[in-house]
């Protein structure tokens, strides 16, 4: 390798120190933030809101017999085809990983 090849890695390597500290700061930073909640608290809060969310989506969903017939098919198409439907789901998962990275 050249010495301009050499010099290329350089600040690469110089930057590793300084992203390893960072790190090291925001992992600190999250564990003080987490040790000061009250963990089962908002355990409750969010087993509660899942719950109501939940009930609220049937609720909606079964007052709608567009989305009651939808929900059927849906269910009957995965039935018929559960291979292409994981398919479907991790493409569907994947692609909502990578927009809501940036």
């Amino acid at each position: 390798m050249s010495a301009s090849g050499n010099s290329d890695r350089e600040p690469a390597t110089d930057q590793r120190p300084d992203l390893a500290q960072r790190a090291s700061q925001a992992f600190e930073s999250a564990k003080s933030a987490v040790a000061g909640a009250d963990l089962d608290h908002l355990r409750r809060q969010a087993s509660d809101a899942a719950t109501s969310l939940y009930k609220d989506g049937r609720e909606f969903i079964s007052s709608n017999p567009e989305l009651t017939k939808a929900t059927e098919d849906l269910r009957d198409s995965i039935r018929k085809n559960p291979l292409a439907a994981i398919g479907v789901a991790f493409t569907a998962g994947l692609l909502l990983a990578l927009i809501t990275r940036g």
